[in-house]
């Protein structure tokens, strides 16, 4: 599953999963869009998916000839948003026919995937294991069960924390502790969030110093990235 990525990245801070970036000279951002969506400008780097909120905007033809096209794109880091929810109104054949095209975009470009998933990680997890050669997957915004996390994590996925490790009590913060150290990442998502602060809460929660989590992490990307041009 590990894809090889430069090695010369010396930016401080990484945020997987963003739909704010901020243009932070210091952070690497990547900027989630989907159909009908173009980056901000704020950052280089994005990643771009099929959405299952979004599906009804286009036919779906026309979002996965979207996808494949900005797929393509250096500068598209990975694949995603991209799942299933069982929450949304959405169909599901239709989510599941859109999973399985990121999916498909996924395993040809050696990207690794931003996953959504609401109520289907087994579903989601089927799918993950039964492709052709099964790719990197990061489940983003993680805040559920330890138990959950373990499932992922023995399946060979990644987890990535976000605004949940500042609730108390939270599912999140318990299943950060146990993680293994290069087995997660740390991101904004939609919130109102400085990725510094999410730094140090998850540098508390793990009982390690901020400039170890900050080489974990860069190490981790340097792991399953795709590679990023000069």
């Amino acid at each position: 599953m590990n894809c090889p990525i430069s090695s010369t990245i010396t930016l401080q801070f990484i945020d997987l999963h963003t739909h704010h970036p901020c243009g932070e000279t210091d952070v690497l951002e990547i900027e989630s869009i989907y159909p009908g969506q173009s980056p901000n400008g704020k950052t280089r780097w994005f990643s771009a998916g099929l959405h299952p909120w979004h599906l009804g905007n286009t036919g779906l033809d026309e979002a996965a000839g979207w996808l494949h096209d900005h797929a393509a794109n250096p500068d598209c880091l990975a694949i995603g948003e991209a799942g299933l929810d069982k929450v949304t109104k959405t169909p599901w054949t239709l989510q599941e026919s859109a999973f399985q095209q990121c999916i498909r975009i996924a395993v040809e470009t050696g990207k690794p995937m931003i996953i959504h998933c609401v109520k289907a990680y087994a579903e989601v997890t089927a799918a993950l294991l039964n492709a052709p050669s099964v790719p990197v997957a990061i489940f983003h915004g993680f805040d559920k069960h330890p138990q959950t996390a373990k499932m992922l994590l023995d399946a060979g996925f990644f987890l990535s924390f976000g605004a949940a490790l500042f609730r108390q009590n939270s599912h999140a913060a318990e299943a950060l502790q146990q993680t293994p150290p290069d087995r997660f990442f740390l991101e904004t998502d939609d919130k109102n969030l400085d990725i510094r602060s999410v730094y140090t809460r998850a540098a508390a929660i793990r009982h390690i110093s901020p400039d170890q989590l900050e080489e974990q992490i860069r190490q981790n990307f340097i792991r399953i990235g795709p590679g990023i041009p000069g």
